[in-house]
């Protein structure tokens, strides 16, 4: 999966009253931290960036444009309206090749309508897997195929394939449950009849 591109440009000042500026011209207000550095405030495109996170989230790794010079980052937070959910701020970690970063990577479930049906459905666990390793290993999210599971057998971080990835060290418990297949069907209590004395 290729690594997006976004434009950005450089804010001077942290102003409320800028802020609101910022959003009526279609800009959104950012921030990329940089480990050992000084901490940089952007602002980014508001239709691009919405592009992007129909496809990426947190954890995802993306490329910033400054136009001189290309520095990779991953998404850290995304802060959106509470009721309109449009991207209100956004932070951003930027990405030094030789040392490694720990981050959260969202988990998405393959081929679910192939085992799902009106009496199974699939309970997903966990949304994401935090990991630790290089930038150039980072994944861009995690996959897991759900074509071959079983009422009772459990998926477990054990299970992904993350898991046995050499350059990857998965911090989530390997014991824990990933995702389940659960019957539909509930129990019901049984009703009391109303008593005639």
């Amino acid at each position: 999966m290729a690594i997006p591109v976004l434009k950005v440009g450089i804010r001077k000042r942290k102003e409320k009253n800028q802020l609101k500026s910022l959003r009526k011209e279609g800009l959104v207000p950012a921030i990329l931290y940089s480990c050992g550095e000084k901490t940089i405030s952007i602002k980014l495109s508001k239709l691009e960036l919405e592009k992007i996170l129909n496809r990426y989230g947190v954890g995802s790794t993306i490329q910033l444009d400054f136009g001189k010079e290309i520095k990779s980052a991953i998404i850290k937070e995304i802060q959106r309206h509470i009721t309109k959910d449009y991207v209100l701020h956004m932070d951003l970690q930027e990405l030094d090749e030789n040392k490694e970063i720990r981050v959260r990577i969202p988990l998405y479930i393959l081929n679910k309508s192939v085992v799902e049906s009106s009496v199974s459905v699939i309970q997903q666990q966990k949304i994401e897997i935090e990991i630790q390793t290089y930038p150039r290993y980072l994944p861009q999210s995690i996959e897991f195929d759900a074509t071959n599971m079983k009422f009772g057998e459990p998926i477990l971080v054990k299970d992904l394939n993350v898991f046995e990835n050499e350059n990857i060290e998965v911090l989530d418990d390997g014991e824990s449950i990933v995702a389940l297949l659960a019957s539909t069907s509930k129990v019901e209590d049984p009703v009391e009849e109303p008593s005639l004395y």
